[in-house]
């Protein structure tokens, strides 16, 4: 009950927050990138994202403000409802034994993960560090809520595809993957590589080509998203594209970058000093590394050129990457 109440306060704070967020440029209380989102889909009628369509179905009754903000704070509260089934999935896998009341505190902390704040570091708690736990971009928070449920159901189907994958299954797995890529495609562009990684490696351990073949044929959708957003976003007419700058991305808005990295990934990276002989035993634990791995690649490889080349977007892909990474080193830490 305790921990409910805290949600349904959350629940509340965030409406607040939100509400305040879409006002910013008129002297709201929050600095956000929402009422930019807003304006490019209501006004601009410019789609990249499915939120888009979203914030102009809202916009068409006077209190769309405050519709927002309940439509972002909801979004919130069922990540947590979707990281409780992810963490079900996951004691499942490991036999851990625990109950709902501790498995629902579990999805609510790592709702709120930040990086370990050391105020010589960054002066900034949140901006200048990299975190799993965003509150001021849209897009990310729609797209965290459509990943969990992602990752939620390929934990039920890792193994079950081997002997059988139905039709069902199949239409919503690739139907969550393409929602999460319709609204940013950070997240494939982290899970993809390495959902192929594990279907190969099942390939060579014996799996059937044909059941290998027909799991991986559910991110076709969302590649063929990923190729309309990029026309949208970097095609000739935008001006926009993206090049290779080592750390620039990851250095923008840091005081000192370099540490503020490491405190980014504190927790995890004592768990993993304490279980690197488990690393190549475990297949979930080496995953959730390996999707780590490609989002520290992406943000610390590329940045965008053009107008957009300081909003700093390919954060978002290893924002997710942190989320994948504490949620699975956490479970490792309760084991």
């Amino acid at each position: 009950m305790i921990l409910l109440a805290i949600n349904i306060i959350y629940g509340i704070l965030l409406v607040y927050l939100h509400y305040n967020q879409t006002l910013y440029v008129k002297g709201g209380a929050f600095e956000s990138d929402l009422p930019f989102h807003i304006s490019m889909a209501v006004d601009d009628n410019w789609y990249y994202s499915f939120t888009a369509f979203v914030y102009v179905f809202l916009y068409k009754f006077s209190c769309g403000n405050m519709l927002v903000g309940i439509f972002l704070a909801a979004s919130h509260l069922a990540t947590v409802f979707g990281t409780y089934l992810l963490l079900k999935e996951v004691w499942k896998h490991y036999d851990i034994k625990i109950n709902m009341a501790a498995t629902f505190f579990c999805a609510t902390i790592l709702n709120f993960v930040m990086a370990f704040y050391i105020k010589a570091v960054n002066v900034r708690h949140y901006i200048g560090y990299q975190n799993a736990s965003i509150w001021h971009n849209s897009t990310y928070i729609c797209m965290k809520l459509a990943a969990v449920f992602v990752l939620w159901y390929f934990m039920k189907l890792m193994n079950t595809y081997k002997s059988k994958l139905t039709a069902g299954q199949w239409i919503i797995f690739t139907a969550l993957m393409a929602l999460s890529t319709g609204i940013k495609p950070s997240f494939l562009m982290v899970f993809a590589p390495v959902m192929a990684i594990m279907l190969l490696c099942d390939l060579i351990k014996g799996t059937k080509f044909s059941k290998v073949f027909f799991f991986g044929l559910t991110v076709i959708p969302s590649l063929l998203i990923v190729l309309w957003q990029n026309v949208v976003l970097f095609g000739e007419d935008t001006g926009n594209g993206f090049i290779i700058k080592p750390f620039y991305t990851l250095a923008q808005r840091s005081d000192n970058p370099k540490i503020a990295l490491l405190c980014s990934v504190l927790f995890p990276a004592i768990v993993g000093i304490f279980h690197i002989r488990d690393v190549w035993k475990d297949k979930l634990y080496l995953g959730s590394l390996l999707v780590w791995a490609f989002g520290f690649l992406e943000v610390f490889l590329f940045v965008e050129s053009g107008a957009r080349s300081k909003d700093a977007n390919f954060m978002w892909g290893y924002s997710i990457s942190l989320f994948v990474l504490f949620a699975i080193s956490l479970v490792r830490w309760v084991r």
